[in-house]
């Protein structure tokens, strides 16, 4: 997605957050954003769910939140954002499932309401656990009306909420000085080892990492039990053994599981990624240290690229990186395609094996082994595509998760008795069938006050 930390939720971070290593925010001519309680607390302002909004703080917090709407300027959908017309492995790898329909690069945080109400994987079956990294609402509702509001209908839901992604998102609803994580279920995923990363850096989390949907309470789940068991391969270990199937796919029988944006695992997951070792954060690189008019320094809430920062890559990437724009922009280039070329191949495994169950040569025993390997080698493709630094993030992981995809396929093949590669990939993408949106973000937010 455009902002290479995927911007499909909110993260707010004004505090001083303390650093293990060396960090931006330590540095000469860098400086440190100290975080203000508020002198005043709107409460009159709250909506009724009990939160206060992102308009009720803005006198209070004016650079947080005037920095907050140049979101806007990531608009939705962009003229080149449909990544299935870019990638169209996701319609073979994701049929059955919405993703196929439609995939496109993620809106602002500001537009959270109107993208996810006008995407072609909604539909009236669709349930209001899709909400929960749009507006801090639903988790709200939830709280109040008890778990049977996460399966409500999405749309019934959706009007109720008064709010998209506001501060009360990531912050303290009455103190926006002091982080908090919305999402309860994020809280038991990151275990009794959670002190072990930055609280900024968990908020982030929260919505910028993988989970599919609880059958029973239908709560989005994380499928970890501790920030420090948090990779690919533990997840999909995690999903077999909770029973986890997000859709069967309609010609090999094979149950899949969907990842969403996995940011979070492939930072702060596990042991961590280098820059995770040497003590940075997520708001260290995403958001960028400004200065207002008086002096005084706030983190901004626009979240952009840290290649887009000059100020930070002067004062603090030129220490360890001699280019850093050079050396990104290599990396994004090399994994872009890794992924590109081993999810056409996933898809040409695919495609072999529907013409192998519809030519009925399979044994049982064949069948189910290549239902494993197109569930395991998918998500591993799906876990590195879903992630959205193409590769910045964690080399070494992105290494590791595509080489066991294809060691994945290998196998397959060799059961098959037919080679998978990404030149036999036949695309199975129809432009006639492209979702159209009917109205614009402005007359949605003109029927809707919930930004």
């Amino acid at each position: 997605m455009k902002l290479q930390i995927t911007v499909a939720a909110f993260v707010a971070v004004m505090v001083v957050v303390g650093v293990m290593g060396c960090a931006p925010k330590a540095n000469e001519g860098n400086p440190t954003p100290v975080g203000k309680a508020p002198t005043v607390v709107p409460v009159d302002q709250k909506n009724k769910f009990g939160l206060i909004g992102t308009e009720a703080w803005k006198d209070q917090y004016p650079d947080q939140y005037t920095s907050y709407f140049e979101n806007e300027k990531n608009e939705w959908p962009e003229e080149d954002g449909n990544r299935n017309a870019r990638c169209p492995e996701m319609v073979t790898l994701g049929k059955g499932y919405g993703y196929a329909k439609f995939f496109y690069d993620a809106g602002g945080h500001t537009s959270s309401m109107y993208t996810v109400t006008h995407n072609g994987r909604v539909g009236e079956k669709t349930k209001a656990q899709c909400l929960a990294c749009k507006t801090p609402d639903i988790s709200e509702m939830v709280a109040q009306q008890g778990e049977s509001a996460w399966k409500s209908n999405f749309f019934e839901v959706a009007e109720q909420c008064e709010d998209g992604i506001t501060c009360a998102m990531c912050h303290e609803n009455e103190n926006p000085s002091a982080l908090r994580i919305e999402r309860a279920d994020w809280k038991r995923a990151l275990g009794d080892n959670a002190d072990k990363r930055h609280l900024s850096s968990e908020v982030c989390g929260q919505c910028h990492c993988d989970y599919s949907m609880n059958a029973t309470t239908g709560e989005p789940t994380s499928p970890y039990d501790d920030v420090t068991t948090m990779t690919p391969e533990n997840a999909l270990k995690w999903y077999d053994e909770h029973g986890y199937v997000d859709w069967t796919y309609p010609e090999t029988g094979a149950k899949m599981i969907a990842v969403r944006h996995s940011e979070f695992e492939y930072t702060n997951g596990g042991m961590g990624n280098h820059m995770v070792q040497l003590g940075y954060d997520c708001a260290d690189c995403h958001m960028a240290v400004k200065t207002n008019a008086d002096g005084e320094a706030y983190h901004s809430h626009y979240w952009t690229s840290p290649l887009q920062n000059e100020e930070l890559i002067k004062n603090d990437c030129s220490k360890c990186h001699a280019d850093l724009k050079s050396e990104m922009k290599a990396i994004m280039e090399k994994y872009d395609d890794a992924i590109h070329q081993n999810g056409m191949r996933n898809a040409s495994f695919v495609q072999n094996f529907v013409k192998a169950v519809q030519a009925g040569t399979l044994t049982d025993e064949q069948l189910e082994r290549l239902r494993t390997i197109q569930r395991e080698s998918t998500f591993y493709w799906n876990s590195a595509y879903a992630e959205n630094s193409n590769g910045c993030h964690n080399p070494a992981l992105f290494d590791e998760v595509l080489a066991k995809s294809e060691a994945l396929l290998d196998e397959g093949d060799q059961i098959l008795g037919e080679e998978s590669s990404p030149d036999k990939f036949v695309s199975e993408y129809d432009p006639s069938k492209d979702y159209q949106l009917e109205e614009t973000s402005e007359e949605y937010y003109a029927k809707h006050d919930q930004r």
